[in-house]
This record gives structure tokens, sequence and C-alpha cells, in this order.
């Protein structure tokens, strides 16, 4: 392998001829009759190797159930992503974990589906968006917006009826007081 970046180049110069892997990210799962679910981890090295847990109870998956890709990218570090299908259950609770052996280093991200239904007829457990969710925090805006007009208004008759009232003589306008002339 020919490093493409003179930071791996100095890495390998030194003799650690390794890198650390980005946090795995997993997504998913599609609407289909299995599920599907996607880890991407980054600019690593070496070659990882890729796991999927049950963290139900921390076995890992059959790895016929994953497809792995791994690739080199511009700077000579390695890119993987690994698609796990698996047949839709009602709770699923997978992990993927990206390993390096050179560090002794194990990044694992996990995901979790909950499913009500039969398979023919699966949905999702509701979440805030849901119609009634967005009603309860529209009303919880509405309470508050009236409590604090309530406060405002308590406080504007609280300070009038405790501030003495203001006397109304204020500048008056002086008028020139005419004078009787005798005319002879």
């Amino acid at each position: 392998m020919r490093p493409r970046s003179p930071g791996l180049f100095l890495l390998l110069l030194w003799g650690l001829q390794a890198a650390n892997y980005s946090m795995p990210v997993v997504s998913g799962p599609s609407q289909d009759e299995e599920l599907t679910f996607t880890c991407t981890s980054t600019n690593g090295y070496p070659r990882p190797n890729v796991y999927w847990i049950n963290k139900t109870d921390n076995s890992v998956l059959d790895s016929a159930l994953q497809n792995n890709t791994v690739s080199l990218n511009a700077r000579g570090l390695y890119d993987v992503v690994s698609v796990l299908r698996i047949g839709r259950t009602p709770h699923v609770n997978v992990g993927c974990c990206i390993e390096n052996v050179l560090l002794h280093q194990n990044l694992t991200s996990g995901q979790t589906e909950t499913f009500t239904g039969t398979k023919d007829s699966i949905t999702e457990d509701p979440v805030d968006g849901s119609p009634s969710g967005k009603h309860q925090q529209v009303f919880s805006v509405l309470a508050v917006l009236a409590v604090i007009v309530l406060l405002a208004l308590a406080t504007g008759w609280l300070c009038r009826s405790r501030c003495p009232p203001k006397s109304q003589t204020g500048a008056q306008v002086a008028r020139p007081k005419l004078a009787l002339a005798e005319h002879v």
C-alpha cells in the first residue's frame, strides 16, 4: 500500500500503522417485510472488522445477514458501509461495531426500533409528531401565553393601585394681560 497523504506517510515512518475510524452511524429501517439497517464509518486504518450485535443479549448476529463494502478513500484510509437485513420482529435493538485490531478499538453505535401489530399490518409506535401530540404542544403554548398575559395584567393593576396618582398640573400657557389704554 502506498500512502496518499503526508500524515499517513509520517505515521508509517514512525511505525504507527493505524488510524481511528469515525463513530459508526446506523440508519434504518425501511417499511418492507425485512428490516434494513445501514452502518457507515470512515477514515480508519487498517481494514476494519464489522460486526452487528443484538443489543438485547449482546450476541453477535450471523455475518450472512450483513453485506459489507470496504473501500480506500482519496486519503489512503478505509471507509466502510455495512447493510444488515433481518426479518421484521416486534422489538429490534441492534448495534454496529467497527473493530480496529491494531488500536484495540471497538466503536459501537445502535438503533432501536419497536413495532406493533402483525406482519400484515405493522405500524411504528406513535411519536410526538402524531396529531394528538401536536394538539398537546399547541395547548401547552397557549396555556403559557395565557399565564404571561394574566401576570402582565395583574402587575399593571397592582402598580396602578399602589402608585400615587400623578397631578394634572403641568406647564401652563402664559397669556398676556390686556391693559386698558386711555385715549385723550
